[in-house]
């Protein structure tokens, strides 16, 4: 998968999971939700696998953690958990944000698939969404967080 391709695909996909309050005032905490959001879920960790395929940068199997934080807030908000009051489940969870990010920044790098390589420093569009992949990281935790974490 071509690395333009890839971000036309996951950019709407991580849109639509960082909007956890607006599909729980959507759909509940209804099973419905949690049908919407696994379609969500496997279909933006198919995009992945397939960028970490085609780019052969990382191994594929890598792509789960894409989708973990995700996972871990819809089905612990849904479940209604309190796993996540204490301290060390807390740091587990910033953590899988931290292995998201590091993910998200391998995959967004130009692969075998993508042409010609270009430095990393003068790569304008690998610097651009890397940064936007940092902003969405550290504003979708502090999100979820606040809601699992029984912040707010």
């Amino acid at each position: 998968m071509k690395r333009l391709t890839y971000i036309f695909w996951l950019a709407p996909l991580l849109v639509l999971l960082s909007c956890g309050q607006l599909i729980f005032s959507l759909l509940g905490n209804s099973i419905l939700m949690l049908i919407v959001v696994s379609l969500l879920i496997i279909i933006t960790w198919g995009v992945v696998w397939m960028r970490l395929y085609s780019a052969g940068r990382l191994r594929p199997e890598f792509a789960i953690l894409s989708v973990l934080p995700h996972s871990i807030y819809y089905f612990a908000s849904y479940s209604q958990s309190r796993l996540f009051r204490e301290m060390a489940w807390q740091n587990v969870y910033g953590f899988v944000w931290l292995a998201f990010l590091i993910i998200m920044i391998i995959s967004l790098r130009p692969g075998k698939c993508d042409g010609k390589r270009i430095r990393i420093a003068k790569d304008s569009t690998f610097i651009l969404t890397s940064i936007l992949a940092l902003l969405y990281t550290v504003t979708t935790f502090n999100s979820f967080a606040a809601k699992l974490f029984n912040i707010i």
